[in-house]
Parts: C-alpha cells; sequence; structure tokens
C-alpha cells in the first residue's frame, strides 16, 4: 500500500510543494504560516513541519489532516490506488472500538431527533419554546442549529429509546444516560432533564456530544455531554460545522464563550464563528482552526471572567501560528446580547475594529485609571509597563511609549526607560527558563528525557546520540559497527535506544530498515521525534568516515564521564583503607587522562 502512495504525489494533492535541493517545500497544512517550513522528503518517504513539529509518513499524514485512525486511512489511501482493502481483518479490539464509536454516533443522532420532536410537539416543552423567544432564536436557528428540549421527567429519554429497543447501559455509553449504584439495584436516569439541548456537531457532521442549558435552578447552568469515545470538549467546537466554509473563505475565525453566541451571530449573518465547550480555548482547539484560517478574533465577554479567557487564549493560539486579534464589547454585553440591542451591524463593526491583544490589555487598564489620582496614574502606569514590554517590535513599543505618556501624563523618557529594562528583564527571564527548560523527566515524556548527568545531558552530547541514530539509519554496515563499539545500551537516552533497538531487530530479522517502516513501527509518544530525527540533519551515504568520527567523539564523552566517577571513588576507598582499590583508579585515572590528550589509545 505504502508502495503505491509516494508521499510526494499524495501530499501534492493537498499542499502546493516547491522542490528545494533534495526536499520539496510548501506551506503547512496543519498550522497557518506565511513562510514555508513544510518539507517532504521523496528519498525518505517521510514528511516534517519545522514551524508546528508535525511529521510521519504518508498514512501520518492522512490521519492527521483528515482525522482518521490507521486503518481508516489505509481504506482511504487504499481507494486512491483502486486496491481494495475492505476484507482487511480488523482485531477484535479493533472492530470492538469501531462498533462503539459507530453505535455512539447513531445513539446522539436519534438523541437529537428526540430532543427535537419534544421542542417542536411537546406540551412540557412551552418552557422551552417561551426562553427561546424571549432570546430571539427563530424557527430558522433552530432548525439549523437541531436545537431541542430534554423534559423534567427522570427517564424520559430512556424510555423513548427503549421502546426502540435500545438498553439504557449504551445510553450511558453514549454519555445520554448516568446510572445511580447507591440502592439494592442499579438505577439508571437521563443525563440532561429540563434543558434546552444544543447538539454539537464535528467538521463532518457526525453528532458527538451535547449541551444542555437549565431552565430551572439546576447547577451547573450549562451541562455538556461527558468524555467519551467520540466527544472530546477539548478537542471540538460548537458551530464549527457550520462556520467551517465562512471561516475559511474569511480567512478569520471569530471565537465566543457560548452556545446563544454562536447561534445569535449564525442568526444574524455573522457565519464566521464558533464557541468553546466551557473552556478556556486548548491547543486541541487551536490546531483545528488552523487548518481553516490564519487568524482568529477572541469575542469573549466584556467582563473579568472574558478577559481572563481572552488571555489564555491568546497564550494557545501563539502557540500554534494563529494571528489573534481581540473584539472590544461594550462593558456588560457578550455577542449574544450585543446583537439583541444594537443588531448584528454591531457585532461585525465590533469584529472589524479587533485589536492586537497589547492595545486590548491596555485599553482595559486605562480604563480603570483615574487620571487626576496620582496613584492610579502610577499603578496603570507599571501595569502597562508590564503590557509594552512583552511586544515584540521595538518601534511599536516606541509607539505606545510615545502616545501612553501623553494619556497618563508621565516623561515619555522615563516611561521608556522602564519598559527598556521590563523587556531586558523578560528576556533574561526567557533565557534562564530556556536553561531550565532543557530536557527532563518533569517537562518531557521519560523515553525523550535527558540524563541528569552533567555529560550525557549536554547539548553537544545529546547530539552525537542523534547523529548516531541518523548514521544508523543510512546503513547496514553502520548499525553493526555501532552496536560493535558501543552497543545499544550506550545510548542513555531511552527515545535513541529504542529506535537503534527497533533497526537492530530488523536485521536480525532480515527486513529492510526504511525511515517511513521505522515511523511506522515507533511506539506513538516517540513519533513526532523520530520522523524530526530522521527528516533533519545530514545526509549520510555508506562509507565510514562519518561514523568513525562521531563514534571517537562518543568515546570522548565516555572519558570525560568516567574521570567525573573516579575522583569520588577514590575518596571512598581511602576512607575504607582499600589502597589497592586507591592504586587501580589512579592508574585509570592518568590512562584515561592521557587519552583525552592524545597520548595513547584505549583500544
Amino acid at each position: 500500500m505504502r508502495e503505491s502512495n509516494d508521499i510526494l504525489s499524495v501530499v501534492s494533492e493537498y499542499v502546493q510543494l516547491k522542490k528545494v535541493g533534495g526536499r520539496h517545500v510548501g506551506l503547512c497544512p496543519f498550522h497557518a504560516e506565511r513562510t514555508p517550513s513544510f518539507t517532504v522528503s521523496p528519498d525518505k518517504q517521510l514528511f516534517y513541519c519545522f514551524g508546528c513539529h508535525a511529521g510521519g509518513n504518508v498514512f501520518t499524514f492522512i490521519m492527521k489532516l483528515e482525522g482518521l485512525t490507521f486503518r481508516e486511512a489505509v481504506r482511504r489511501l487504499g481507494e486512491r490506488v483502486g486496491i481494495d482493502v475492505s476484507a482487511s481483518p480488523e482485531t477484535p479490539g479493533e472492530r470492538e472500538a469501531r462498533e462503539k464509536r459507530d453505535r455512539i454516533h447513531r445513539l446522539n443522532e436519534l438523541a437529537m431527533k428526540y430532543y427535537r420532536k419534544v421542542l417542536l410537539k411537546s406540551q412540557a416543552a412551552t418552557v422551552a419554546r417561551d426562553y427561546l423567544a424571549r432570546r430571539g432564536v427563530g424557527p430558522e436557528a433552530q432548525e439549523m442549529f437541531g436545537i431541542g428540549y430534554a423534559p423534567s421527567g427522570w427517564r424520559a429519554l430512556i424510555t423513548a429509546m427503549g421502546r426502540s429497543g435500545v438498553p439504557p447501559q449504551f445510553l450511558v455509553e453514549a454519555g445520554l444516560a448516568a446510572v445511580a449504584t447507591a440502592g439494592p439495584r442499579e438505577r439508571y436516569y437521563d443525563r440532561f432533564r429540563n434543558r434546552v439541548i444544543f447538539p454539537i456537531v464535528n467538521v463532518y457532521g457526525r453528532v458527538v456530544g451535547f449541551g444542555g442549558r437549565s431552565l430551572d435552578d439546576s447547577v451547573p447552568k450549562y451541562l455538556n455531554s461527558p468524555e467519551s469515545p467520540v466527544f472530546n470538549k477539548r478537542a471540538n467546537l460548537y458551530g464549527l460545522n457550520l462556520a467551517a466554509e465562512r471561516i475559511r473563505a474569511s480567512q478569520a475565525a471569530v471565537l465566543v464563550e457560548g452556545y446563544m453566541d454562536v447561534v445569535a451571530a449564525h442568526q444574524a449573518g455573522v457565519g464566521n464563528v464558533a464557541a468553546t465547550l466551557g473552556t478556556a480555548l486548548t491547543a486541541e482547539q487551536a490546531r483545528l482552526i488552523s487548518r481553516y484560517a490564519q487568524r482568529v478574533v477572541m469575542c469573549y465577554d466584556a467582563d473579568s471572567a472574558g478577559s481572563a479567557a481572552t488571555g489564555r487564549g491568546v497564550g494557545t493560539t501563539s502557540g500554534v501560528g494563529l494571528e489573534v486579534s481581540v473584539a472590544m464589547l461594550p462593558e456588560g454585553h457578550d455577542p449574544d446580547s450585543l446583537i439583541r440591542n444594537y443588531g448584528g451591524d454591531a457585532l461585525e463593526k465590533a469584529i472589524e475594529l479587533a485589536v492586537p491583544y497589547a492595545r486590548y490589555r491596555i485599553e482595559r487598564i486605562l480604563s480603570s485609571t483615574d487620571v487626576s489620582s496620582l496613584q492610579s496614574r502610577l499603578s496603570a502606569v507599571e501595569a502597562v509597563v508590564a503590557v509594552v514590554a512583552d511586544v515584540a517590535s521595538e518601534v511599536e513599543r516606541a509607539e505606545y511609549v510615545r502616545e501612553l505618556s501623553g494619556r497618563l501624563g508621565v516623561d515619555p523618557s522615563a516611561l521608556a526607560v522602564d519598559v527598556r529594562k521590563a523587556a531586558a528583564g523578560r528576556r533574561a527571564s526567557r533565557i534562564r527558563s530556556g536553561r531550565r527548560d532543557a530536557p527532563s523527566l518533569s517537562t518531557q515524556p521519560e523515553a525523550l528525557a535527558a540524563p541528569s548527568d552533567p555529560v550525557w545531558g549536554s547539548k553537544a552530547y545529546l547530539e552525537v546520540e542523534r547523529t548516531l541514530i541518523r548514521l544508523a539509519a543510512a546503513s547496514r554496515a553502520n548499525r553493526s559497527r555501532i552496536l560493535e563499539e558501543i552497543g545499544t545500551d550506550g545510548f542513555r537516552v531511552e527515545a535513541n535506544r529504542v529506535l537503534f533497538d527497533m533497526m537492530s531487530r530488523r536485521d536480525r530479522e532480515g527486513r529492510s530498515v526504511s525511515h517511513a517502516e521505522l515511523v511506522d513501527e515507533c511506539p506513538e509518544q516517540l513519533r513526532d521525534y523520530a520522523t524530526e530525527l530522521l527528516s533533519t540533519g545530514g545526509v549520510f551515504d555508506t562509507d565510514m568516515e562519518d561514523l568513525e568520527e562521531t563514534l571517537m567523539t562518543w568515546r570522548h564523552f565516555w572519558i570525560q564521564h568516567r574521570l567525573g566517577e573516579i575522583e569520588p571513588q577514590v575518596h571512598e576507598a581511602e576512607a575504607a583503607g582499600n589502597h589497592e582499590r586507591v592504586r587501580a583508579l589512579m592508574d585509570e585515572q592518568k590512562r584515561l587522562a592521557e587519552a583525552v590528550r592524545g597520548k595513547r589509545t584505549l583500544y
């Protein structure tokens, strides 16, 4: 299958690529960018993005781009080249997982139709119809979003589904029901009761979950479906199924906080609007947006909670390369109330006038400043200095200083000095944190963690190991030499040990060692690392010159490490009165020191 789907051919159907040397480059389809950092290596059958660090082989590419499982990606690529893989056997576990997902999707679809029917026809839904009328949600918008109503009874959905032969256990599995275990027997009950129901539909048109707005004093006011095999609230956006094309066309996604904000915006003709699901914007949601747009407009409530959510969202969007701006709503309004009071044009205007995040923070500070009070102005100066110091462009910082010195009545040169000091402090802090953020057990998966030893954990040594893995992937002769010289245990980073062991095992089994196959077989937590490692760095041929030089460097680091161990061992031997051990250690120390100076060899 892989041989029939050359990665360059497949990727070219999605990305415009230009040949540069032995690689092909283009704009990454997984994050928004203006300068190409996405590369395809036909000789290695791998892709890698230097911007967002996505990487893998042809199967990984289709899985990431289309949101498919491995088996689904195989089927998709099979269809592309006319190979029937429908008969490919599923393992029992794969079949069970697929059947479970399919069942939940079907139940969610049935539940949406049930809630919708209740809203339209049941006398008990009068309270819900009245609520929607008060909020200005007309019949067309209700139909567009599939809005429904969950009756107040404890088992209304369970009873209705039961008439179709659906056992309550399946509803629990889908997150539509819950079970109480207290008492002599289990009791099943509807999860959503007396709530306006908002179906959550993914970009492929599948109902994956629900949000329910309480119509009484029940808490929480908004209740989402629990996590399930088809629903992860961190990876979905409400309304994106309807907004995706408008977002793609405008190259801007407008993010709001609530279901009603989305419904009101679309009803008013602002169609590129979607909402997070009760959380601040997550990295998964930001990556999802980046498939459709390069820019995000945060349009959250004009209160302290909305401001805090905006700040968290800005940090997330910058992490995936999205440009972000903030729509400044009138105090006391959210998008829904703004539309109901002033119409859709008011929201469109606020979006059009969206400002950079730094400007948004500054205006919030100044709006709460009493310029007639010296103390208030000094507090505002301290706050805006912190904001302006975060601005990357020196020209932009200078413009802010010029403007703010006038608005706050302070000396511009003094304000500029404070900003420069704060900016320098931030740079120093980032440098320090960069050192602290070197790979460690606390910040990375254990397999990728650098050793804590000062020699093995140094950047120079880690690059030696990475070079050895690249050399090992280049030829079987290289692998044999590395195995002879340092063995698998010579790698101090577990990820490198795993990769070398995989290559050695394939050699023992008489199988080929290709980059794409290695990535396929990698444990999932190492796949991106392996792709980046094998896709970057120098191109090695089969001669031994590069290898021997790298092995010599490895031996040098080994000597340094051993010399660091010997001194404390000498002290221990002296303390124990073991003079023979002391002599042996000092002889070894002398021999290693001479080897470092090049006066003798170790082998």
